[in-house]
């Protein structure tokens, strides 16, 4: 996003004041200038008298007691807080929602009125209907806290295969994928990271206990575990041709199956599509019956055959 310099600078001012520490280099990236460019906007802002400290060697900090003004939103700003709320109310624990709409309360309670009169016809405008309501205990903030605070878990966990344990735990981060959130952290029982899907957590208490072990980022943790599940799966490239009639119904879930790319032609689009479980292909693909049609490999093929052959003779015992 391209930023002329004034408003690029109160940004800086804005992104100061987020953390203890800025350092140059992540300005750097947020507004995709150059190293010369942020030393250049930091003495702009120093000569206005706002208080700076620091160096480029370590970073930059607004000096205590200085505070900002109050900030007037753009339009599009405030439209895409609009926009993450109906994703909050969605995907996040009730907490998280009622914390969320409390700020955006404020949030609009700043604005002048013609923006407010535009936000509340966004506001009946903007619908997410694609993921399902997210039921959960409220344990997300809980989870913020205790992972912005260094505490110490103990929760009560039901494992995959019904079975309960107690785990004291050094949280890392949270994240959400396919519908569910997750929870990874040093469980100290284990002596090793491991990842927690959030609603099996029976019971979660934050304990007085603190740790002081820098652990793995979150990133890196997602990062690693990524690389290692894909040097265990075996890739394959499969392709199908989708019933023009059915497209909209395969495009729902395409991404979740390893789309590649896709050709349209006059009666079917072609999608390939990267994969390594030719059954969790098989078991999508027969919803679509024949409106869709295995090019290759010809293993996907001959599994389908097999599964409607097998169901022809079930139900016609």
């Amino acid at each position: 996003m391209h930023m002329n310099k004034f408003d690029r600078v109160i940004s800086t001012l804005v992104l100061l004041q987020t953390k203890k520490i800025m350092k140059a280099s992540t300005i750097s990236e947020r507004f995709d200038i150059s190293l010369r460019t942020v030393y250049r906007d930091i003495n702009t802002l120093k000569t206005a008298g706002i208080p700076i400290i620091g160096d480029p060697g370590i970073g930059y900090s607004i000096m205590d007691g200085y505070r900002l003004p109050p900030i007037m939103f753009t339009e599009a700003e405030v439209a895409s807080l609009l926009t993450a709320e109906k994703f909050i109310g969605k995907i996040t624990d009730k907490d998280t929602q009622v914390y969320y709409s409390s700020a955006m309360t404020k949030i609009k309670a700043i604005l002048r009125s013609s923006e407010k009169q535009s936000l509340a016809v966004l506001d009946e405008s903007i619908a997410i209907s694609d993921y399902q309501n997210w039921d959960n205990k409220t344990y997300l903030q809980d989870l913020y806290k205790s992972i912005a605070a260094k505490n110490v878990l103990n929760i009560q966990y039901q494992k995959a295969d019904g079975s309960h344990s107690e785990r004291k735990l050094e949280p890392i981060g949270c994240y959400h994928q396919y519908n569910n959130w997750y929870l990874i952290a040093y469980c100290q029982l284990q002596e090793a990271y491991r990842t927690f899907k959030i609603n099996r957590i029976i019971d979660l208490q934050i304990l007085e206990e603190h740790f002081e072990t820098e652990h793995i980022s979150l990133q890196k943790y997602i990062d690693q575990q990524n690389a290692t599940r894909n040097e265990d799966q075996q890739l394959q490239t499969i392709e199908v041709a989708f019933n023009h009639s059915l497209v909209k119904y395969a495009d729902m879930r395409k991404y979740y199956f390893g789309f590649v790319e896709q050709t349209i032609e006059n009666t079917t689009v072609k999608m390939k599509f990267v994969n390594s479980s030719i059954d969790v292909m098989t078991r999508w693909l027969l919803q679509f019956g024949d409106q869709a049609t295995v090019i290759a490999p010809k293993e996907l093929r001959e599994e389908l055959k097999s599964i409607a052959h097998n169901l022809y003779k079930h139900y016609n015992q």
